[in-house]
């Protein structure tokens, strides 16, 4: 049985998800979003984003959907700092969710690194090894400071 702590933090990230859908499904993949997927390994994930990718699908294309939360989470980010919306006791929790949004999964960082295997295993995934976990932990870390930065300095 799933936990209503897991369903409720699954509905919190969703919008990280979504940053994968969106320019997925606007380049014509055929995309799926599932919740607290069934996964084998030593992590449980709260989201599973896949899109079918064949021999045609660009590598480009593979990595700009794999690091499309990150790019997008930072321009809202920008965005709402020059807008001048964003002041006060809001910024912190737009900071924290911005930063929590953007930030790369370790799964993300493999298919960004290795689009070429992800492309022939015809999914969104890629090997995932230590080092790849040590700099998806790091870039989180980066990603939060950048989002601090552009709306709490």
């Amino acid at each position: 049985m799933v936990r209503p702590l897991r369903r409720l933090a699954a509905a919190v990230v969703f919008p990280h998800e979504l940053a994968h859908a969106v320019p997925a499904a606007a380049a014509g993949l055929s995309i799926t979003v599932t919740p607290l997927p069934e996964w084998e390994g030593d992590v449980e994930p709260l989201w599973q984003f896949d899109a079918e990718l064949d021999d045609d699908s660009p590598l480009w294309l593979i990595r700009l959907v794999a690091v499309a939360p990150l790019l997008a989470f930072l321009a809202v980010a920008a965005g709402l700092r020059a807008a001048g919306v964003i002041s006060g006791v809001v910024a912190l929790p737009v900071a924290v969710l911005c930063a929590l949004w953007g930030s790369l999964s370790a799964g993300d960082l493999g298919v960004a690194l290795s689009p070429a295997e992800a492309r022939s295993q015809g999914q969104f995934l890629a090997t995932v090894d230590r080092r790849t976990r040590l700099v998806a932990d790091v870039l989180a870390i980066a990603t939060t400071a950048g989002v601090a930065l552009l709306l709490l300095w």
